[in-house]
């Protein structure tokens, strides 16, 4: 390795575990030569080396599935390259089932593995048992097979990668410790180290356990916090298969898998242990932890079960280590809000070597064009809050979050730990009215109300969770009714200054010039004509833009305006969430209650859609926007925060009149997937633009110039290739909740984006693109020839294609 520092570098990496190695690696095959990659011990000295190597494929969607093949793929070839051996193995997985419901969420993953393109399939017990001698099924219901998961020693494979990118031209030095970084009007001009200063254009916080504290030097929030992290090396085992498919006990949170003719036993226990609350040791090296024999007794119980000769065989090694976990046990990249070229690779959950590759890969991309290949907003870096780098809420929520991955992975499965964090003005009487609550970046919100003597908690099931009954019940009060749900949660960014309007006609997509009062709704896209966001803007005087954004891309969103504000422009972009609290009133009778609480005219011609005002309501002026998100008539109420319990209550008192319902997110989302809405993430993202999305109405291209106009004048001259369609199930009880495959004529097509119950319609309803395998423009009249089907639970269950909304599908109820 090399010890000399260099002065100067165009990119620094910190950490040399796999992740930093692989991103080297992959920004020398970028054309990236002038690379220095730091590492504070030695490569894999962190948490690599404490790695039990297994490479699985399924993921929880494409993207992220798509990274992971991606390490099946580069780990079974690199020796080819390097001559260094990776250790790899295609040895394959089985997944075992101890409940039907498991059973369940595995039908639903091997049907979004086919789509995804890995082979999963259901086997026999008998089977299973076949494969894996020694094995014992008794207890089981099922399991399943994924023929080509695979195992790579982490040690080589990070060494195999150091040697690919030293060859391509990058400088790997080791015993060198980052003390500072050095940035210039927020953008990355270098680092300091133990061994000397070192300039550059960007820095790669690859760090792992350390990279919170990397962060916080930039003031970057990266929350991760160290856990205890075991696994057990038995002696050698009598009749055990050499390399047999690793076995994934979900149900027991256990994995195994054979190493030197004994079993290597480990998995994620329910409740883990936080490590390192008072800080990392500076001789951390290849470190393992005390043993904890305790610790192991989840593993080894399960492990009875499974592999019975473990009654008799002796444990020679129980390693215990520490590595990082992030809340949601999603791990970090992408470039972070505030700094630019500082770039975030870390936070693993200990995931890190089947996610090395593609992590590595896609970093390289990011830095290379601008943006990855495919769009990765569930392990962006930006979706966290500078808030949760907070030390004792990261202690409390680790405990959990190393349980995820093994967990069932039900809809809408929420955290019990760390919380509340942040509760809105009225959480208090949301909770006296039976709510029960879900959590979005910290936000406690009513996700559905129980009435009285039924427990406000949530009963998960693939089939039929005990909200459903209540989510009718809110979901056709607002259809037939009127119904009023709290958002407080929703991101809101105030744009103000003399170039206020230039800087927003410039990222808006829609004509933001409207007369004050004017609200418009407004795709964000980026220079291929790509979703950034979409948000709705409403123009308060000259000068001043009130944005309303999604919870959880607030910090990205305002990211995004920042960084495109010029800089001798008069304008700033302000995060007001916190000043406002947000109550929404809709339904076909929302007219009449609006105007029982205020003096205003709520008339549809004094107050038409689309347009806000100033109103007094009880004893607060709150900004009425006629807009709504469910399909109805309605108004959100922006209210400052202080003044909302008043509010509340006003409300709660006159909707006595009109039997108002008080509404959950579950409903909220029923309701606007019945109607067609889309979500930003789910149902549109930056790989869709806004005429395949359905929402080219958004698009001024008349207006002058704007970000991505170019790519949408091209692409609406040419035609677009793929387009949003919606699906009802022609079988009425099935429940749907995104991610299923679509199938047209029998031939596997698309999946559905984003699903839910329409209560109005009767049917489960969806979402998804459609793009002819043939090649050439879609057409209306190709989509409607088609037979069509969704798969769940192994079954292809026949649906109905709709161009438009099964509900009001020309959007008239909102306009009353």
């Amino acid at each position: 390795m090399s010890t000399t520092l260099p002065t100067h570098a165009q990119i620094v990496i910190i950490g040399g575990g796999i992740v930093g190695c692989s991103t080297a690696y992959h920004l020398t095959k970028k054309g990236f030569k002038d690379i220095v990659l730091l590492e504070r011990k030695e490569l894999g000295a962190g948490t690599t080396f404490a790695a039990a190597g297994l490479l699985a494929q399924l993921r929880q969607n494409q993207e992220m599935t798509n990274l992971a093949k991606y390490a099946v793929e580069l780990y079974s070839t690199l020796e080819q390259e390097t001559g260094v051996n990776t250790g790899f193995v295609k040895t394959g997985a089985i997944g075992v089932c101890q409940t039907e419901d498991r059973r369940l969420e595995w039908l639903r993953g091997s049907a979004m593995a086919k789509a995804f393109g890995i082979d999963m399939h259901e086997i026999s017990l008998k089977e299973a048992e076949d494969m894996v001698p020694c094995m014992s099924t008794e207890g089981l219901v099922s399991a399943f097979y994924l023929p080509n998961d695979g195992q790579v020693d982490p040690i080589s494979a990070t060494q195999s990668l150091a040697k690919g990118a030293r060859n391509g031209g990058a400088t790997i030095i080791e015993n060198c410790k980052v003390t500072d970084i050095k940035t210039k009007d927020k953008t990355i001009t270098g680092v300091s180290t133990e061994l000397g200063d070192i300039s550059c254009e960007y820095v790669v916080n690859c760090a792992g356990m350390w990279g919170r504290d990397i962060g916080k030097i930039v003031n970057v929030s990266i929350p991760l916090h160290p856990a205890e992290h075991l696994h057990a090396i038995t002696t050698p085992i009598p009749g055990l298969k050499k390399h047999f498919p690793t076995v994934r006990d979900f149900d027991g949170v256990t994995y195994f898998k054979e190493e030197s003719g004994g079993i290597l036993l480990g998995g994620f226990e329910v409740e883990a242990k936080p490590w390192g609350m008072k800080g990392i040791p500076e001789n951390w090296k290849f470190t393992e932890l005390p043993e904890d024999w305790d610790q192991l007794e989840v593993f080894m119980e399960c492990g009875y079960d499974r592999f019975p000769a473990l009654e008799d065989a002796q444990i020679r090694h129980l390693q215990i280590s520490a590595e990082s976990f992030t809340p949601d046990n999603a791990f970090m990249i992408g470039e972070a809000p505030g700094v630019k070229n500082f770039f975030v690779g870390c936070g693993m959950n200990s995931v890190g070597i089947a996610g090395s590759a593609g992590v590595g890969r896609a970093l390289s991309e990011w830095i290379a064009q601008g943006y990855p290949e495919e769009q990765l907003w569930p392990v962006d870096v930006r979706r966290y809050f500078p808030w949760q780098q907070n030390k004792t809420y990261l202690h409390d929520r680790v405990k959990e979050s190393v349980g995820i991955l093994y967990e069932q992975h039900y809809p809408n499965r929420q955290r019990a730990t760390a919380r509340p964090v942040i509760c809105s003005p009225v959480h208090d009487r949301l909770k006296d009215n039976g709510a029960c609550f879900s959590m979005i970046a910290g936000w406690e919100r009513a996700d559905w109300f129980a009435p009285e003597g039924v427990d406000a908690v949530h009963k998960y099931d693939w089939r039929s969770p005990n909200w459903l009954p209540y989510q009718k019940e809110e979901h056709l009060a607002v259809r037939h009714g009127v119904g009023m749900y709290e958002l407080s949660s929703m991101g809101n960014i105030l744009v103000q200054g003399r170039d206020a309007m230039s800087v927003l006609q410039n990222i808006c997509t829609n004509d933001i010039n409207v007369p004050k009062g004017g609200v418009v709704y407004t795709p964000v896209v980026n220079e291929r004509g790509g979703f950034e966001t979409d948000i709705t803007v409403t123009r308060t005087d000259d000068e001043t833009f009130f944005i309303v954004t999604a919870a959880g891309t607030t910090v990205r969103d305002l990211d995004y305006i920042q960084r495109r504000i010029p800089k001798d422009a008069i304008c700033t972009a302000t995060d007001v969430t916190h000043g406002y609290a947000m109550l929404a009133i809709m339904g076909p009778k929302s007219r009449d209650l609006m105007q029982a609480l205020t003096s205003a005219d709520m008339s549809n011609e004094a107050f038409p859609f689309s347009t806000a005002q100033e109103i007094d309501i009880a004893y607060a002026r709150c900004t009425a926007v006629r807009m709504s998100y469910v399909g109805e008539l309605g108004w959100e109420l922006y209210i400052p925060s202080h003044f909302t319990l008043p509010v509340f209550d006003a409300i709660m008192k006159a909707g006595k009149k009109f039997d108002l319902k008080l509404v959950g997110m579950q409903a909220v989302n029923s309701l606007r997937l019945e109607t067609g809405y889309r979500h930003w993430e789910s149902d549109i993202t930056p790989d869709d633009n806004p005429y395949e999305a359905g929402l080219g109405f958004g698009v001024k291209l008349d207006k002058g110039d704007f970000i991505g106009r170019d790519a949408l004048v091209k692409i609406k001259e040419e035609g677009i290739e793929r387009k949003i369609v919606m699906f009802t199930l022609d079988e009425s009880d099935i429940m749907i909740y995104g991610n299923e495959p679509i199938y047209r004529d029998g031939v596997y097509i698309s999946t559905t984006t984003s699903s839910a119950y329409g209560f109005e319609v009767g049917t489960a309803v969806a979402m998804g693109y459609l793009k002819n395998p043939e090649g050439g423009k879609i057409t209306n009249e190709w989509i409607k020839e088609g037979k069509y089907e969704i798969m769940v639970e192994g079954k292809a269950l026949p649906a109905t294609v709709v161009l438009g909304s099964p509900y009001d599908p020309k959007n008239l109820r909102t306009k009353m």
